[in-house]
């Protein structure tokens, strides 16, 4: 299908582990991300990651909260949902999914895709003020038998793997387990890039796609997504517009105080319009299903 004329899956991430300064619309309670979700819904977007967060913008892992989510967003939209699973530093992938597996039980709580970060790598993130590392000991970690792991959970779960990359190295991994073992076609890919605060994953620029596009071999069938996490997804953005790929985007990943701070369903309005430059329409849910391989 010719890019110009392929729905283009407009995903946003609402909320990330982000606060509220100097952004105030970061939505953190169930009743906030379901509005979000409505109005990013109704600017274009078709498909949502969240994490639960507490009334005080803390992490919340539980259950509970994340089903009460997914409920109020389904009762007021169709949008596609990929929650975050709980990725506490030393829990067991049980663990882990602690906060989605129980909800896979009822329609009104059951989530379509699980997220599985393809790799490991430093976290730590850099003080934009002073240039130094605000940490200097965060490690995330999914070794290879984690990431098998969690694939065989998600085909368990009924849930859809949307496979997450921050460098090459990751997405060598992804072709790596799609040639050892049956996986549903296309393979959902997102690529994460990452702005100056996040130097683990790959520029956020059109460049730094670039590298990540140029690894994909031409017999596996993969929609591939891109955002930017603590940068501007824009210039990328248009790169994989006009590549066919995807976009996703949202107050949760970086404040965009250049264009004014503005919330998540307005940059979502700016994807579109982006989009419709180069002859791409936002996909509705039921396209983005359909073209990300997500059962009915």
């Amino acid at each position: 299908m010719p890019s110009g004329s392929k729905p283009l899956v407009i995903g946003v991430h609402v909320n990330e582990n982000t606060m509220r300064e100097p952004n105030p619309h970061v939505p953190w309670t169930p009743g906030e991300i379901a509005a979000t979700a409505a109005a990013s819904r109704a600017a274009g977007a078709s498909l949502m990651h969240f994490h639960a967060r507490t009334p005080d913008g803390g992490m919340d892992h539980s259950a509970r909260t994340y089903g009460e989510i997914v409920e109020k967003v389904r009762t007021e939209g169709d949008l596609l949902l990929a929650p975050a699973p709980a990725n506490v530093p030393g829990w067991s992938v049980s663990e882990r999914l602690s906060n989605l597996a129980p909800n896979q039980e009822r329609p009104e709580t059951r989530s379509d895709f699980l997220v599985i970060e393809m790799g490991l790598a430093a976290m730590d993130l850099i003080d934009p003020r002073s240039g130094d590392f605000a940490t200097d000991d965060r490690v995330f970690l999914n070794n290879t038998r984690i990431q098998a792991e969690l694939l065989d959970r998600a085909g368990e779960l009924g849930m859809t793997p949307y496979l997450a990359s921050f460098n090459v190295s990751w997405t060598r991994a992804i072709i790596a387990h799609a040639k050892s073992r049956p996986l549903r076609a296309p393979l959902a890919v997102a690529f994460i890039l990452g702005g100056d605060e996040f130097p683990a994953a790959h520029p956020a620029t059109a460049a730094g796609l670039r590298a990540q596009l140029d690894l994909l071999p031409e017999d596996l069938s993969i929609e591939w997504i891109v955002s930017a996490y603590r940068g501007n997804v824009l210039e990328a953005a248009e790169e994989a517009i006009v590549r066919g790929g995807h976009v996703a985007i949202g107050a949760g990943d970086h404040h965009y105080g250049e264009l004014g701070f503005p919330s998540t369903p307005e940059l979502v309005a700016h994807v579109v319009e982006l989009a419709r430059r180069h002859g791409r329409e936002p996909a509705t849910p039921d396209q983005a299903r359909e073209l990300l391989g997500v059962p009915a």
